[in-house]
């Protein structure tokens, strides 16, 4: 997690068939959702695609040489935030897979052209496209717009711990000391990437337990459009993908569950714009 970057420029002759098999039969699996969504990925060769379907406000402009993108696509019939909350949770472990592949990845949520992609994928009645990748090899070349996009999304600074985590109440910022064994694990989710790096989650810990609430906090950013609003769901998956790695990684056995009474308990000082998600319990075995 910490050695994946956004990448922006490509080769495009990569990746090569052997690697595309991996790849299409990772994605093709069955992949576990938190909220039991149901979810699919294609793997997509752009090469073809008449170039007004790819430019502005499309991906070309902000992604230069990629011919090879993973598209992922959910039932919007279904609870839409929790749909884009579990295509976030499985769509970074995606990511991560092919990282480990040793391929550049980029996440794109709006700033793609959903409907010059539709043209390579057969979308079903009420399914819609919720985000995209492109997969290759960096090219060393960086363009201009890639640099510049990258500065406006702040890809290299992250909010700094008290602004993001918090002990039994949002009065109480958590002090990395009292972390315990999920030290590494909450700087795992502080450093995931997010939508023009405004990382929307926080997190109260329960004060002596392993116990941890997340919770999406509503920036203005997010009232632009319904587009924009989309995002900060997708942005909590990827935290909680994050989380649940870390916790994995350091054998801290847990599970996600819905908890009763969290947005009513006034003990937790919840601001109004924050809006309870899910809980990590770590404290069952």
């Amino acid at each position: 997690m910490k050695t994946r970057k956004s990448i922006r420029s490509y080769k495009s002759d990569k990746p090569g068939p052997e690697d595309q098999k991996k790849i299409i039969n990772h994605i093709n699996k069955d992949h576990k959702t938190i909220f039991n969504s149901k979810l699919r990925f294609e793997f997509i060769h752009v090469s073809g695609l008449d170039s007004g379907d790819l430019k502005n406000p499309g991906t070309y402009g902000i992604i230069n040489g990629a011919k090879y993108f993973i598209a992922g696509i959910i039932d919007e019939n279904r609870k839409r935030q929790y749909s884009l909350i579990d295509f976030g949770y499985v769509f970074e472990k995606i990511i991560l897979f092919i990282t480990d592949l040793g391929f550049g990845t980029c996440w794109l949520g709006a700033t793609f052209n959903k409907k010059g992609f539709s043209k390579r994928i057969t979308l079903k009645e009420n399914e819609i496209i919720p985000g995209i990748s492109p997969v290759g090899v960096k090219s060393e070349k960086r363009h201009f717009k890639g640099s510049f996009v990258r500065a406006l999304a702040g890809s290299s600074n992250r909010k700094a711990w008290d602004k993001l985590f918090f002990s039994g109440s949002f009065l109480n910022p958590l002090e990395e000391s009292d972390c315990g064994p999920y030290r590494e694990t909450l700087e795992m989710v502080r450093i995931a990437p997010s939508a023009s790096n405004l990382q929307p989650w926080r997190i109260i810990k329960e004060r002596d337990k392993n116990v941890f609430h997340f919770f999406i906090y509503r920036s203005k950013f997010y009232q632009r459009s319904l587009l924009y609003s989309n995002l900060k769901y997708v942005d909590i998956g990827i935290t909680l993908c994050h989380f649940e790695l870390a916790a994995a990684e350091l054998n801290l056995k847990g599970k996600w569950e819905v908890q009763d009474g969290i947005r009513e308990n006034k003990d937790y000082n919840i601001p109004s714009n924050v809006d309870y998600v899910i809980s990590w319990n770590g404290c069952l075995y």
